[in-house]
């Protein structure tokens, strides 16, 4: 028997074989055919197709991916049997505007902070991030697909030493002490700011803050406390108004740092130079001179005195002296003998001596004492051969020889004549005033004795 096949015409078998072909297509294609989940910018659609990569299955949905967009798995990763999902985040334009100019790149990025690192801007804290005008978390992801425009608003660095350590603020402040203020540092009124608080900042700008702390200086009128920022002795001193003066010294030195504890020890310190003068005396000699009154004296040549000099130096600190250098002895000056004149030149002159005008060319103040006749038992014949009576008076035996028989007045007394000498005093001048025994009046007392005219041929300048 002939196989049924060989009965059905060889045109027939053709279209039966291409039937079977499609049938076998048909039944693989089904067999290929599957349900895709397709996620595009988080929107997520269910799709069947028969695709052996990405790219194939975004393609059947009308999709052609971007350079810049993100496929998972990847684009042209090969499967016989993809994954159920498959996601797509389109690239879209975003635009970075900064202060130095707009940034624009197409990036998939959804993070603000990561969109900066792509455009090449460092995040620092208290840099800002716009997104229509409104602050945003720069760490939480925008919405992906449509375009984006954002602000990038960097902080200003401020490098602050804060009592010597260093530390950086960012800050969106515009001043320092509004900066200083967000950071929770607020400085005291002691305390030294290098720039004032009301100072613009700039980018970069450096500050130094040095805190107050107490400070205790010691000294001879009582102890001073206060606060200082100084670092040193010297700025601390000067911040509490006791600026060292002159000689004066502290404990520990001015430049040297401000002790731990903030004590100092301001010690007052002077010196003074002492001079010492021990004069050298000098003499003088003795000339006539005719153009002085006898009895004067006269400068012709100043003497000067030598001067020897002593020179100690003392220190003293607190009120109390802790050292003394003496120098010397040196001579200063020489001194220079000096000569005066004696008076040689005669004046007359009138004066009224108890109620009589008398007209005199010299007089000498002397102690005065009298004498009569029965004192002696010789009877009184004095010096010239006169007999003692009233009216005579003795001088010194010095005096006698250049003035005998000179007239002179005594006040109370009355006119006499120089006729008589005696013993006298060795330490004055002296006169003894003759009497009469019957009208004797005991003298012991200074009174002045005028020397009458006429002037007498020789006159003793210095009277011996």
């Amino acid at each position: 028997m002939k196989p049924v096949l060989s009965k059905i015409p060889t045109r027939w078998l053709l279209v039966l074989a291409a039937l079977m072909v499609l049938i076998g297509a048909a039944l693989t294609v089904h067999s290929l055919l599957r349900e895709y989940q397709l996620i595009v910018d988080g929107q997520s659609m269910q799709v069947k197709a028969v695709a052996f990569t990405p790219s194939q299955l975004l393609s059947r949905v009308g999709y052609e991916p971007a350079e810049q967009d993100r496929i998972s798995p990847a684009a042209d990763h090969f499967q016989l049997f993809l994954n159920g999902t498959v996601r797509l985040v389109r690239a879209r334009p975003v635009v970075i505007s900064t202060p130095q100019g707009e940034i624009k790149l197409m990036s998939t990025e959804r993070i603000p902070a990561n969109l900066l690192a792509e455009a090449g801007l460092r995040l620092f804290p208290q840099d800002r991030v716009l997104w229509n005008g409104e602050p945003i978390n720069p760490a939480k992801a925008l919405p992906a697909g449509q375009a984006l425009v954002l602000q990038f608003v960097p902080a200003r660095q401020l490098a602050l030493q804060l009592d010597g350590q260093p530390q950086l603020i960012y800050t969106q402040a515009h001043t320092l002490g509004q900066a200083l203020a967000q950071a929770g540092i607020a400085p005291a009124a002691e305390d030294a700011l290098s720039l004032a608080p009301d100072t613009w900042l700039e980018d970069g700008q450096t500050v130094t803050l040095e805190r107050a702390r107490p400070v205790t200086v010691i000294a001879s009128s009582g102890n001073v406390q206060g606060l200082s920022s100084g670092r040193t002795v010297a700025e601390a001193l000067a911040d509490l108004g006791l600026l060292p003066q002159n000689l004066d010294r502290t404990i520990p030195a001015e430049d040297e740092p401000l002790p731990e504890d903030g004590t100092v020890q301001l010690i007052r310190s002077s010196e003074d130079i002492i001079l010492t003068v021990e004069e050298t005396a000098y003499s003088n000699t003795y000339q006539e001179d005719p153009n002085a009154e006898l009895d004067t004296i006269s400068v012709l040549v100043p003497g000067q005195k030598g001067y020897v000099v002593t020179r100690s130096r003392v220190r003293i600190e607190n009120g109390a002296e802790i050292s003394r250098q003496t120098e010397g002895p040196w001579k200063a000056s020489d001194p220079v003998d000096g000569v005066l004149g004696r008076g040689s030149k005669v004046v007359i002159r009138t004066e009224v001596v108890d109620g009589e005008t008398i007209e005199y060319w010299r007089k000498v103040s002397v102690y005065a004492t009298s004498y009569h006749p029965s004192e002696f038992t010789n009877g009184a014949i004095t010096r010239s051969g006169l007999p003692l009576t009233r009216g005579i008076i003795a001088v010194s035996a010095a005096w006698y020889p250049g003035m005998e028989f000179q007239p002179v007045f005594v006040p109370g007394y009355g006119r006499a004549i120089i006729a008589d000498s005696g013993g006298g005093f060795s330490d004055r001048y002296w006169i003894d005033l003759g009497y009469d025994d019957e009208n004797y009046i005991g003298w012991h007392s200074w009174t002045t004795l005028y020397f009458l005219t006429p002037v007498p041929a020789y006159i003793p300048l210095v009277l011996p």
